[in-house]
């Protein structure tokens, strides 16, 4: 865990220190809504756990069918990722490319592939609870 953290930092500050205009601030997104345009719910039974790490995706490559369980924040560093979600039996596709950022469904059923020729790279801050899972696999 803490290994994934470092190399999330270590990553997206080397990328400041190559490139002096990404040292200022930048907001990515102020969200009330998920991608869903549901509240974010946060969970409030455990204590708060929050885990980050990168996802690359090749092209061609899918995550497979997951949910996930917790508030999740999404922010794609390169690529274009596109995002199936199954609500109420129908299936709904959003796509998002580099310098996009978005609020995750909690509990919703969902599969992301790279249908490009260049990988995809996502920066995930999930924000969970101790004891609860982040993904669940169909």
């Amino acid at each position: 865990m803490k290994k994934i953290i470092v190399l999330t930092l270590i990553v997206l500050f080397s990328g400041c220190a190559k490139n002096p205009s990404l040292t200022t601030q930048k907001l990515l997104e102020a969200q009330r809504l998920n991608v869903l345009e549901q509240p974010i719910i946060y969970p409030t039974q455990q204590p708060a756990e929050v885990t980050s790490v990168i996802r690359v995706l090749q092209p061609g490559e899918e995550t497979g069918w997951h949910k996930h369980m917790v508030p999740l924040h999404a922010y794609v560093m390169e690529g274009t990722s596109t995002i199936e979600f199954e609500t109420d039996g129908d299936i709904h596709a959003h796509t998002f490319s580099k310098g996009e950022a978005w609020v995750g469904a909690a509990d919703v059923w969902h599969n992301a592939s790279n249908k490009t020729d260049q990988p995809v790279a996502v920066f995930v801050v999930f924000m969970g609870a101790d004891g609860l899972e982040n993904t669940i696999n169909r």
